[in-house]
């Protein structure tokens, strides 16, 4: 059997470093089973709602994302959050709650 060349240990760790640093964070994943999906008035209320960009959306009718991660969606830029409204992801202003982005429709609440 040829022994490795010196470089290839390097080269493999590297590759293991990189999976390590990319890989999804798993330590609390989430149990989806305990979630209820979404009733079909609750996707047809999605459906027929208007969520715009520039809108000010009611506190009360938002819900607020702790876990972005659970979304597939990373942090969101200083001074903004990502929310639920009218069965929609969206990206507010902290503090005025204006909406800046539409994402997409969801059907469960994961947080």
């Amino acid at each position: 059997m040829t022994p490795l060349h010196p470089f290839a240990a390097v080269a493999a760790g590297a590759i293991m470093g990189l999976a390590a640093l990319t890989a999804p964070n798993s330590g609390s994943a989430p149990q989806t089973d305990a979630w209820p999906p979404c009733s079909k008035a609750c996707v047809v209320a999605a459906a027929t709602a208007l969520v715009a960009v520039g809108d000010v959306a009611a506190e009360a009718k938002l819900h607020m994302i702790t876990h972005p991660g659970r979304y597939g969606l990373s942090e969101p830029p200083k001074g903004e959050r990502f929310a639920v409204l009218d069965g929609r992801l969206v990206r507010v202003h902290t503090e005025t709650m204006q909406i800046r982005s539409v994402l997409r429709p969801i059907t469960q609440i994961l947080d």
